[in-house]
């Protein structure tokens, strides 16, 4: 009998701790599954093909100004010059128009075309406009960046970013979504430094089970004081502070049933972010997926690599959650390879990276069809030809699209004839929505235009269907 760290709710400080595999008996939802496949063996949910060309339906919800704004605003993203240099024109801006008429004029350009609102209210009318339209809320809290040594000032400012993602947690369960979900950076809440010590040491974490089972230990229990020998008493401290905050978020998202997505970043930090999700998804997933951890496929063998996390998590009897992505760091990454001597990380090429993302969502759609209830994926694509392929591949394998364990998703302001191609098929899928304040956001989304510099660069058939869906209007 495998062992796991396994509980159905948090009761204080209390251990549920190294217990027999998890045993899910659930008549109803047994019930409701085997009548979903006998209505798919009916009914084929996907007639004809795919049709991303249709930019009537894609961009009806949107105005005239929108059509126009969006245009603009994709082509300049578009432009690696306006890219590269974004946030130093936002900073100058800000200065030189001052804080309340800059942030009126970012409003109703960038700031409108790619966040969701800074208050529940303005988050709550972005949602409902999505949700008139059959897509879902995957809200990005905007958090501040790893940039102190000093101790006591970075504690305060995990502290701040931990109640910001509480905050959000609480409004997107309070926006009633059949699967309230949100990302979450986990070096937002404890030392990036830290997690690359970590790394150093934890290449594979999945390989490493009784390191994941302490740190599930250290989440569940703050008055277990783990240990790795490889960390300073000081590493160690800091450490011990970020797992109770990862407590503190694992305690709400049972508790309010949101689905948290943990970003994967540089490969540098990732086996820790990997690690802490690990141990995060045994605490967490027990009678539901609420755990997700995102997987990089422009990396070589990512299809290997959570291959091996699944079996993992799977012979502790909990359910497994990926987001999965091609990557949005494939520039760095070659860059510091090369800087510093040791071989590319990344695949060679883009068909490559697209090689290996389908192997992950092929492995992913698999083990949703045999069990939905162990396995969720949210598939995070642009490309049109993935999507495809992942509805032909849902149809063929009978998974009901309504299980709650396999959704799609793409970027809030882009890539809206796919979104609204999958909502007219009736297909669960998710825009990714940053939350925040202006000041706050537009650093954020620097951020992010850099690091999705290949999607911007490819909007151009995006931008022809809105142009002739505006001149239609």
């Amino acid at each position: 009998m495998s062992i796991l760290l396994c509980r159905t709710r948090f009761t204080g400080t209390r251990v549920i701790g190294l217990v027999g595999r998890y045993y899910h008996n659930s008549k109803n939802v047994d019930t409701e599954f085997s009548a979903a496949a006998s209505l798919l063996k009916n009914e084929d949910p996907f007639p004809g093909d795919i049709n991303f060309d249709d930019y009537r339906k894609a961009f009806r919800s949107m105005s005239k100004w929108e059509l126009a704004r969006s245009i603009v605003i994709l082509k300049l993203c578009a432009n690696n010059r306006v890219v590269d240099s974004s946030l130093s024109l936002m900073t100058t801006g800000r200065k030189l128009l001052g804080g309340t008429l800059f942030d009126k004029i970012a409003r109703g350009t960038v700031y409108g075309q790619f966040v969701g609102g800074d208050t529940p209210e303005s988050l709550q009318k972005t949602v409902a406009r999505l949700r008139d339209t059959g897509i879902g809320p995957l809200v990005a809290v905007s958090m501040e960046e790893d940039t102190t040594d000093n101790v006591i000032e970075a504690d305060r400012k995990y502290d701040r970013n931990l109640k910001a993602t509480l905050d959000c947690l609480h409004v997107m369960s309070g926006l009633e979504d059949p699967h309230p979900m949100m990302q979450v950076k986990i070096t937002a809440l404890l030392p990036a430094k830290l997690c690359e010590a970590i790394s150093t040491h934890v290449p594979h974490p999945s390989q490493a089970g009784h390191v994941v089972e302490n740190i599930a230990n250290g989440i569940l229990n703050e008055n277990n004081k783990i240990s790795m020998e490889f960390l300073t008493e000081e590493q160690m401290a800091e450490l011990h502070r970020g797992l109770s905050r990862l407590k503190q978020l694992c305690e709400a998202a049972v508790d309010k049933g949101v689905i948290v997505m943990v970003d994967a970043e540089y490969t540098y930090l990732n086996p820790a972010l990997n690690l802490l999700s690990l141990a995060m998804m045994l605490v967490c997933n027990g009678q539901k997926t609420l755990v997700y951890y995102t997987y990089q496929n422009y990396l070589k063998g990512m299809d290997d690599y959570m291959k091996t996390d699944l079996s993992y998590i799977h012979s502790h009897g909990v359910g497994f959650g990926t987001k999965l992505v091609r990557g949005a760091y494939i520039d760095k990454e070659r860059r510091l390879a090369r800087e510093l001597g040791y071989p590319d990380p990344t695949n060679p090429s883009h068909v490559a990276t697209s090689d290996t993302y389908h192997k992950s969502m092929y492995i992913m759609l698999d083990n949703i069809a045999a069990d939905p209830r162990k396995s969720s994926a949210i598939i995070a694509s642009h490309n049109e030809a993935t999507v495809s392929k992942a509805v032909k591949r849902i149809r063929d394998l009978q998974i009901n699209p309504q299980c709650g364990s396999v959704f799609f998703g793409q970027l809030f302001g882009m890539c809206e004839h796919v979104t609204f191609t999958l909502s007219e098929m009736e297909m669960p899928v998710y825009k990714s929505i940053p939350y925040g304040s202006v000041q706050d956001t537009l650093a954020y989304l620097s951020r992010r235009a850099m690091e999705n510099r290949s999607v911007l660069e490819r909007v151009q058939r995006e931008k022809t269907l809105m142009w002739k869906a505006l001149k239609e209007r």
